[in-house]
């Protein structure tokens, strides 16, 4: 009403919507066992997490990269697009970030987070959005049809997507291959595997 500009409709962002009935639970099952493993107990924020984070990040002064945010949270910035990352500004951006994970918490069931998490998150590319593009990029399929080494790739690759993009002129054959493994290991801890289907 002032002429104020609230946001801009339309943006580089290429996205393709993915409902989580759609979404392999290999797939679902990767990215809570490498991103955060007590998604479905905890209420938003991993208590436990957090204090290792915070503790990691005390022990290095500061230069420690451990990442303390659940998916909610995780959620919450990619919504907000908040990106304080040090000083008293990190620290208020944390802190808002916790409450507002556990005000979503409150409002949706933990599959409506997952499904907008797995839908908003960056995958590589050229400003590509979620799981089903991802799919359609590095496998030429839909995310319904994904094996489990292409889910344990796709959530292995999430914190640096293009740092892992095999199209990108580097050989990442290898760093791609120890991550996949990874997740795959961190899947078979967490019994979403057999030990059959993890070798």
């Amino acid at each position: 009403s002032d002429g104020n500009e609230i946001a801009k409709l339309g943006c580089g962002r290429k996205n393709q919507k993915v409902t989580i009935s759609n979404v392999p639970d290999n797939l679902k099952n990767a990215y809570v066992a490498i991103e955060d493993q007590r998604f479905y107990t905890h209420s938003g924020v991993d208590i436990k997490r957090t204090g290792g984070a915070i503790l990691s990040y005390i022990r290095h002064l500061g230069k420690s990269s451990f990442g303390g945010s659940t998916i909610t949270q995780q959620l919450v910035k990619n919504i907000t697009g908040d990106k304080d990352s040090s000083g008293i500004a990190g620290i208020m951006r944390k802190v808002k970030e916790w409450t507002k994970a556990y005000q979503v918490e409150r409002m949706i069931s933990k599959d409506q987070i997952l499904e907008l998490y797995l839908n908003i998150i960056f995958v590589g590319g050229n400003e590509l959005h979620g799981v089903e593009l991802a799919s359609q990029y590095y496998f030429n399929k839909s995310a319904k049809d994904l094996d489990l080494a292409e889910c344990a790739f796709l959530a292995g690759i999430n914190h640096s997507p293009n740092a892992y993009n095999p199209y990108s002129g580097n050989d990442v054959t290898e760093k791609i291959s120890k991550r996949t493994k990874t997740v795959l290991s961190q899947m078979k801890k967490f019994n979403y595997v057999t030990q059959e289907e993890y070798d």
